[in-house]
C-alpha cells in the first residue's frame, strides 16, 4: 500500500483527529485549553516516532506581552541523515464563537453530508489533521521522507503569532532549510506570502456633563464620528494607480483601510452623560511593495490632519500590532517542488498567489531568512458561524503533503 492509497483508507482517523482538536476551545483571545491541547499534540506526534518537545514561553515574556494565560508551543522532528529539512508550521489558536451555529455549536465538531463543523476547522487546526495523518501514512507504509521535517504547531497566531512562531523563530528552535506554513493557499494554488499589516487604536478624550447641559462638556463621541468622516476622502487615496501591486496571479491589489472594528466609549458613560471617551481601531493592510515605516508615518500624518480641527479633546494614537508584508519569488526550489506536488495530486495546472490576509510565514522568511511558502486546507466560513471544511479537502491536503514529502526537491 502506498502513501496515497493509506490516506484514502483512513480518512475517519482523520476526521477523528481533526474533531478532537476542534473539541478543544483554544480561543484567543485570551488563549484558553493551551495545555491541553498541546498534551494531545505531543501525544500524537510521539505516537507518530517524532522527537517531541513542548516549549513554554517564559512567565515573564507573557507578562509584558499584557497577558496572563500561559503560552506553549510544540516542536516534533522526523530526522533525515544528510538531507536538507523542511519546516511544517500551523497555529493552534482559534478566534472566539458566537452565533447561532447549525451543528450544536462551535465546538461540537459534528460532520454533515461531507462536511466537517466547527470553529478551527479550517483555520486551521485541518492543516494540523491533514498534516499529521501525512506524517503517519509515511510511517505505517515504510517510506522515509526525502528530507528531514521538522513541525511546530504554535500559539497567538490569531493576535499576531509573537509568541507562537515569532518566540520559536527568534529562539532559534527552528532548525531547518525551508519552511512551509500550512496556510495561506489551498486547492491548486501555492502561497507565495501575504500582506502585512497595522492595527492602531484611535482614542478621543473629552470632558463628562449631565446631558441637560451638554454645552459644559466636549463630547467624544461627536469628535470621534468628525474624525472618521474626515478620514473617508483619504481612503480615496488608497486606490491610486501608483499605489498598485500586481499578485504572483498577474491580478492587482491595493491597499485597504478598515475603520472600527472594535469602538467603544468609558466606564462611566450613560444615556444622560456627555461622553467623555471614545476610541476606534484601524486596520490597514499593507502590500509587499510599502514599507511599514511609511505605512506607519502617513496613517498617523492622516489622522493628526483629520483631528486637528477638534476643540477641547485630545487625540491620542496608539500601535497595537505591526506586520511587514511577505513575498517570495516563484521561480525558488521550494514553491516548484510544491507546486508539482499539488499538480500530481490536484490533476490541475498549479498556480502562485499571495494572500490578502496576513500568516506566521513572516517570522520564518523575513526573521528567519528561509525560502518558505503558504499551503493548507480549503475551508469555508473562517472566523464565522458555521465555519467548516470539507472530509474530500483534508484528505486532498493530505496527500499533497505526503507527496511532496515523498518526491523533495
Amino acid at each position: 500500500m502506498d502513501v496515497h492509497e493509506y490516506l484514502e483508507k483512513h480518512q475517519g482517523s482523520l476526521v477523528r483527529d481533526l474533531q478532537a482538536m476542534v473539541r478543544v476551545p483554544t480561543v484567543n483571545p485570551p488563549g484558553t485549553d493551551y495545555r491541553k491541547m498541546v498534551d494531545w499534540l505531543a501525544r500524537r506526534c510521539a505516537g507518530l516516532g517524532l522527537e517531541v518537545a513542548i516549549h513554554q514561553v517564559p512567565e515573564g515574556v507573557v507578562r509584558r506581552a499584557g497577558l496572563s494565560l500561559p503560552r506553549y508551543n510544540v516542536v516534533a522532528r522526523w530526522p533525515v541523515s544528510g538531507a536538507p529539512a523542511v519546516h511544517f508550521n500551523a497555529h493552534y489558536d482559534v478566534v472566539p464563537a458566537a452565533g447561532k451555529w447549525r451543528c450544536g455549536g462551535p465546538f461540537a465538531s459534528e460532520v454533515r453530508a461531507g462536511w466537517l463543523y466547527g470553529r478551527g476547522s479550517g483555520d486551521m487546526k485541518g492543516s494540523i489533521a491533514a498534516l499529521l495523518m501525512a506524517l503517519e501514512a509515511l510511517r505505517r507504509t515504510g517510506q522515509e521522507p526525502a528530507f528531514g521535517v521538522e513541525c511546530s504547531f504554535t500559539a497567538d497566531e490569531e493576535t499576531g503569532g509573537e509568541l507562537g512562531a515569532g518566540y520559536l523563530v527568534r529562539q532559534g528552535l527552528v532548525q531547518a532549510d525551508y519552511a512551509v506554513v500550512c496556510e495561506g493557499a489551498s486547492g491548486n494554488r501555492v502561497g507565495l506570502g501575504h500582506n502585512g499589516v497595522l492595527w492602531l487604536e484611535v482614542e478621543i478624550e473629552g470632558k463628562a456633563a449631565h446631558a441637560s447641559s451638554p454645552e459644559q462638556g466636549h463630547n467624544a463621541f461627536e469628535a470621534m464620528a468628525e474624525m472618521v468622516w474626515r478620514l473617508q476622502s483619504w481612503k480615496k487615496e488608497l486606490q491610486a494607480p501608483g499605489r498598485r501591486w500586481r499578485e504572483p496571479n498577474g491580478q492587482d491589489r491595493w491597499p485597504t483601510l478598515n475603520v472600527g472594528g472594535v469602538f467603544g466609549g468609558g466606564p462611566g458613560d450613560k444615556v444622560n452623560t456627555v461622553p467623555a471617551r471614545a476610541a476606534f481601531t484601524i486596520d490597514r493592510r499593507v502590500l509587499p511593495n510599502e514599507t511599514m515605516a511609511q505605512v506607519e508615518e502617513e496613517l498617523r500624518a492622516a489622522l493628526e490632519r483629520a483631528g486637528a480641527p477638534l476643540r477641547g479633546v485630545k487625540v491620542r494614537i496608539h500601535t497595537r500590532l505591526r506586520i511587514d508584508p511577505c513575498v517570495v519569488a516563484p521561480d525558488g526550489d521550494l514553491p516548484q517542488a510544491f507546486a508539482r506536488a499539488v499538480q500530481r495530486v490536484r490533476r490541475r495546472a498549479s498556480a502562485f498567489s499571495a494572500t490578502r490576509g496576513f500568516t506566521d510565514l513572516h517570522y520564518f522568511v523575513v526573521e528567519g531568512g528561509l525560502p518558505g511558502i503558504g499551503y493548507g486546507v480549503k475551508g469555508e466560513g473562517a472566523h464565522g458561524v458555521d465555519e467548516r471544511v470539507g472530509v474530500r479537502e483534508l484528505v486532498q491536503t493530505a496527500r499533497v503533503y505526503a507527496e511532496f514529502m515523498q518526491r523533495g526537491f
